[in-house]
């Protein structure tokens, strides 16, 4: 038996005729009215596939426009065009102002909720904004950067792309693709090298290698903020570890950085991707991101540090170490407690270089007024303290030096790393090359986190890593001993 379907012209039913010898046959079995209601059955059960078929597709479309729009929106903001990449020319261009939106709770670190956005490319760009951040610093407007540095494996060997500055605006100097390297490099060495101004940084050792390495621009006065945590972590007794920077935001500033996963995604997909231009839209706003918030994360932390100290007045200073002074455990042979950050003409009374001591809004107020030149004092060292702690960080970028080239290495030679972690069976290092170590069958509480150790190469693992072991293993043992 052959049968086909066919819907008439200007009818919604559904006929049924077959073809052959039986179709007599089988109208006498059904009849006419048979027919019909199978006809009605089967369209009525069309209809209400197709309007389901329909109000899918019109909920999907509905989320897509509501897509679209909302990418125009980020698209407007950030002065980028309809293929998602930034529109920009080859001289320096503004994408606006950036407005944050933070809690009352963290208001009193934060400046301004609106920052200019300048993207930098020429040289000539490059020395007039230099310049005006200098002159900042000379009027006394400008005493501290956020700093980052984004590009192609950040290290020893890698590659700069862009490098943040923040400070009352949001710079963003293109090393990469700009018209003059040498002058550009020029001018960002003498601010990134100038001791007036205190660099803020998030985990500095890879950013200071490259920057060292690559172009001989040696950062000092920097204040690491995963530094600074880890010693708010060693005052309170409590176990160190490397946080990450999204995290320390959440800790100290309730901010939530999640977004970024997103970017991180994109950039483990493509190490590349802040090497080609123009740079996406969605690559700026994370380079943004790394750095307006590093100040006041600084103040955030420095005013945690100052509860610690304040809540060990009763018995011993914090921060105290052997040998030093308690009364003051930040200060130097020789050197005036009231202005360790003081300069040539500098007024003493405000290290800082504030107009007003108060405006800093980092928590001075919760004193009273007779106590609060003693807390600028507390925090001024506090920052001292830190500083010099981070030079640990930045002495990073001369380790293994010697290595030319990394294929060069093999068993039996010795290098030295710098511990990132430890747990009770492994102790991981950095080394300033493309690979890790890892030290196995290591007591945890032998070195904190910044300690550098000497090496011997033992053997060479699949993922990355090389096999380590101490120089001298019974150092440890004689810690160990000490220690009980």
């Amino acid at each position: 038996m052959f049968f086909f379907w066919r819907t008439l012209k200007g009818s919604d039913v559904c006929c049924v005729i077959f073809l052959g010898p039986l179709a007599h046959g089988w109208q006498h079995v059904v009849g006419p009215s048979g027919m019909q209601a199978v006809c009605k059955r089967y369209a009525s059960g069309m209809q209400a596939v197709c309007k389901r078929y329909a109000s899918g597709m019109q909920s999907l479309c509905k989320r897509y426009e509501n897509a679209m729009r909302t990418r125009g929106r980020m698209l407007r903001r950030l002065g980028a065009g309809t293929n998602g990449q930034v529109r920009r020319s080859a001289s320096s261009v503004s994408y606006g102002y950036l407005n944050l939106t933070v809690s009352d709770k963290i208001m009193p670190y934060v400046e301004g909720l609106k920052k200019k956005v300048i993207y930098v490319s020429s040289s000539k760009d490059c020395k007039a904004y230099v310049q005006e951040i200098q002159k900042g610093v000379q009027a006394g407007k400008i005493n501290c950067i956020g700093l980052d540095v984004e590009g192609y494996k950040i290290g020893r060997n890698g590659t700069v792309s862009i490098i943040q500055v923040c400070t009352q605006d949001v710079y963003l100097f293109d090393l990469y693709k700009c018209d003059n390297s040498y002058l550009f490099v020029k001018c960002l060495k003498e601010l990134l090298e100038d001791r007036r101004v205190i660099k803020i940084t998030h985990d500095c050792r890879e950013d200071c290698s490259i920057l060292f390495n690559q172009y001989s621009i040696c950062l000092n006065k920097t204040f690491d903020t995963q530094v600074a945590f880890n010693l708010l972590l060693k005052e309170t007794k409590k176990d160190l570890y490397q946080i990450s920077y999204d995290d320390l935001l959440y800790k100290c500033l309730l901010l939530n950085n999640k977004h970024k996963i997103y970017f991180h995604k994109m950039i483990s997909l493509d190490q590349k991707i802040y090497l080609k231009r123009p740079i996406a839209k969605e690559l700026i706003q994370y380079a943004i991101q790394d750095v307006i918030y590093l100040k006041p994360l600084m103040w955030s932390l420095v005013d945690r540090l100052l509860r610690v100290c304040k809540d060990g007045e009763a018995g011993r200073e914090p921060f105290g170490e052997d040998g030093e002074a308690r009364s003051n455990p930040f200060g130097e042979d020789g050197e005036a407690r009231s202005n360790p950050f003081g300069e040539d003409g500098e007024a003493r009374s405000n290290p800082f270089g504030e107009e007003n001591p108060r405006s800093i809004k980092n928590g001075d107020d919760v004193m009273s007024e007779g106590a609060h030149s003693n807390i600028s004092e507390h925090k001024t060292n506090i920052i001292k303290r830190v500083t010099r702690l981070s030079e640990r960080y930045i002495n990073y970028q001369f380790l293994n030096t010697h290595v030319k080239n990394e294929k060069e290495l093999q068993k039996g030679m010795t290098l030295d790393g710098m511990v990132v972690s430890c747990n009770n069976l492994n102790l991981y290092v950095k080394l300033n090359l493309s690979r890790r170590g890892v030290i196995t069958n290591c007591m945890r509480n032998d070195f904190e986190i910044g300690d550098v150790v000497k090496c011997v190469i033992l053997g060479f693992c699949n993922n990355d890593y090389i096999k380590l072991g101490l120089c001298d293993p019974s150092l440890c043992a004689v810690k160990r001993e000490e220690g009980r």
